[in-house]
């Protein structure tokens, strides 16, 4: 990446498209917006009514494109990413719908997941908060109101801990429950006691007791909550957005609108929007609040200058995933020391092998999370456990990973054994399923080297030499166990890698 570099984000919504372009200062370790545009289109209308996008609202779409196309065009933009969330991901038409803003635009569309979409709006945080990493670092929840969903997620110790996503977008429920709008029920009382039941079966099974300081607020309508209540900066008290909430709920939509500017779309959307805040920052004695302005572009920015190497933060987003991965898998009773000396194993292998035999730092954190679920199936049955562990991590989406990564890391860990036994694994592509093969037969020799849990290898090191992998371990115990596993998998290895394993012992 040179020292000034332009950058375009662009974000298919729900409710709205928007772009931003950016200019990225290596020199001045910056990153400043040079231009930001957006049009209202309703796509999440269509999609959470009807399943799917209509011809009108295609055309609708791709002329909004065609003029942020125009637009990175009069600035010499070259380097662009364009992102759809949940209106397009949950359509049936969606890959038509990709395929038409290509041929019309030329411009790549991606589907992004719920688990992606709300990691990246994670780091736009990062980039639009200064304090985001002490915040963390003290406890801290965000609670996420997209147009399509809910996400809550918890920090504490600067590490994510849990984060769980709910169908209940502030344009999402006004869809579901757009029938009654004229009915003798009254749209504000329904509207509350839909979210406050959802909420509270929500609650009840998962936010338990969770530690922190702070409470995030972001969302598709903080920008106009935050116009209404005359903020000067991202810090709010609770009594201001509850006074807030309660002069929409009695005096109603049509009011409030003529009031504040809103449009009635708006305003129904920021009573939605309180109605999901409400449960988790009402009555937060001593916590702090904060609203900051948050853009998905933001989130895809800070993706882009990641992966040239462009410093923005402090925190690692990638210890994230495995922060995360381990509180889901340690309801599964795991063993903490075990799964971090095989996370060990892991890395070393992997390091030996990545550059010659073309694995990534992505492959690298996906072999971590499968080494982390590798034993949860224990947890329901000793007798084909690697089959419950599979289970467990495909229904288990983690915060920063695509639907496709948890596909790899689900295999990974249902070959571990070297068996290759799925139907669906048959329709996998060539270069997935290598991939796949790479990963478990890695995790495969690694589980060898604690095979009793004892962690009796200090540590190992990693060689190639001569066709061979050399792993020396260093120990002072008795490892005929370990030594006994690991030669019923190099076979497996060898066959993918093409490359002898060998295990030797050095006494420490």
């Amino acid at each position: 990446m040179n020292k000034l570099t332009l950058f375009a984000a662009l974000d298919i919504g729900s409710s709205r498209l928007s772009m931003k372009i950016f200019q990225l200062d290596r020199e001045a370790d910056k990153i400043s917006v040079v231009e930001h545009c957006e049009s209202n289109i309703a796509i999440g209308k269509e999609t959470y009514n009807y399943g799917k996008i209509s011809y009108e609202m295609t055309g609708e779409i791709c002329s909004c494109l065609e003029s942020f196309k125009r637009i990175m065009k009069e600035y010499g933009v070259s380097n662009y990413i364009c992102y759809a969330t949940s209106a397009v991901r949950e359509a049936s038409n969606s890959e038509y719908i990709r395929d038409q803003i290509f041929i019309r635009t030329g411009l790549k569309v991606s589907i992004v997941s719920n688990e992606e979409e709300r990691f990246l709006h994670h780091k736009a945080l990062a980039l639009n908060m200064s304090n985001f990493d002490d915040i963390i670092k003290d406890g801290a929840i965000i609670i996420d109101v997209s147009a399509g969903s809910l996400q809550v997620s918890s920090y504490e110790n600067s590490e994510l801990k849990f984060s769980q996503n709910l169908p209940l977008g502030s344009l999402r429920i006004m869809e579901l429950i757009s029938g009654v709008n004229n009915s003798t029920i009254g749209f504000s009382r329904l509207l509350k006691e839909y979210t406050s039941n959802m909420l509270e079966i929500y609650q009840n099974s998962f936010f338990t007791n969770p530690k922190y300081k702070s409470i995030i607020l972001i969302g598709s309508q903080t920008d106009n909550i935050k116009s209404a209540l005359k903020l000067k900066d991202d810090t709010v008290v609770w009594e201001r957005l509850e006074d807030l909430y309660t002069e929409l709920m009695d005096n109603g939509i049509y009011e409030f609108s003529d009031k504040y500017g809103f449009s009635n779309e708006e305003s129904r959307q920021i009573m939605s929007s309180l109605l999901l805040y409400r449960p988790f920052a009402g009555n937060s004695e001593k916590k702090k609040i904060y609203m900051p302005a948050v853009d998905f572009t933001d989130g895809i920015c800070v993706e882009f200058a990641e992966k040239n190497k462009f410093t923005h933060t402090k925190h690692i987003f990638t210890n994230d995933i495995i922060s995360s991965a381990l509180y889901y898998a340690g309801r599964y009773n795991i063993n903490l020391k075990h799964v971090n000396k095989t996370m060990e194993y892991c890395g070393e292998i992997f390091n030996a092998l990545s550059k010659k035999f073309g694995l990534s730092k992505s492959d690298l954190i996906l072999l971590k999370v499968a080494a982390i679920y590798a034993n949860t199936g224990l947890y329901i049955n000793v007798n084909e456990y690697n089959v419950y562990s599979y289970n467990i991590k495909k229904s288990n989406m983690l915060l920063g990973l695509s639907n496709k990564d948890n596909d790899i890391i689900s295999f990974v860990v249902l070959f571990q054994n070297g068996i290759f036994e799925h139907e669906e694994y048959k329709y996998l592509t060539k270069s997935r399923k290598l991939q796949i093969s790479k990963l478990s037969s890695i995790l495969s020799l690694a589980l060898a080297l604690d095979f009793e849990y004892k962690q009796r290898i200090e540590n190992i090191k990693v060689s190639l030499k001569n066709g061979e992998m050399i792993i020396t371990a260093l120990t002072d115990s008795d490892i005929t166990m370990e030594q006994w596993k690991f030669e019923e998998n190099e076979s497996f290895f060898e066959e993918v890698f093409g490359i002898q394993a060998r295990l030797r012992i050095k006494n420490i």
